[in-house]
């Protein structure tokens, strides 16, 4: 009987870990763009050495074109010695998910600029991007190539959001 549980939770963990890589890793600002935007085309930088996200987005809703980005800025001059509790409590109040919040600003262009930069980038066509959560991350590496990819660096990940899809 005892096998028989663990056989049991083994499976169930190992089918919920296949379905999760199927997933894609959606913050909160991801979902409200979908719900609010008629497509979203958003640029940010990963990494896996605590390094705070930043995003830049280009948003269109009819006719209306916007720029927005999101950055963690820290403001602490690191000169100023502080007791530790009050660093780490400056510290934590960056750790947040990436959404609408204080960190999210909508940045000034003027309508043409926005408009140009819109249709430069629709003829690039990114609605042809590959998922990499479909697809599998990286370049395809030769069999015989000594080449192999390094997962953990950081990179520039590109994301397209309509109302129907999101790709990574």
């Amino acid at each position: 009987m005892k096998y028989q549980i663990i056989f049991v939770l083994m499976l169930t963990l190992q089918s919920s870990m296949i379905s999760a890589q199927k997933k894609h890793n959606t913050t909160p600002i991801y979902k409200y763009l979908k719900a609010n935007a008629d497509s979203t085309i958003i640029m940010n930088y990963e990494s896996n050495w605590e390094i705070n996200p930043e995003y830049f987005m280009l948003s269109k809703k009819g006719d209306t074109i916007n720029a927005y980005t999101y950055k963690i800025v820290s403001s602490f001059d690191q000169r100023i010695v502080v007791p530790h509790n009050l660093r780490y409590r400056l510290y934590q109040n960056t750790q947040v998910p990436v959404d609408i919040n204080s960190y999210f600003t909508a940045k000034y262009l003027s309508a043409d600029s926005l408009r140009k930069f819109w249709q430069e980038l629709i003829m690039l066509k990114p609605w042809n991007i590959n998922d990499d959560q479909v697809d599998g991350a990286g370049c395809p590496i030769d069999q015989g190539s000594l080449q192999r990819q390094i997962r953990d660096a950081s990179s520039t990940k590109l994301t397209l959001i309509t109302k129907k899809v999101l790709k990574s």
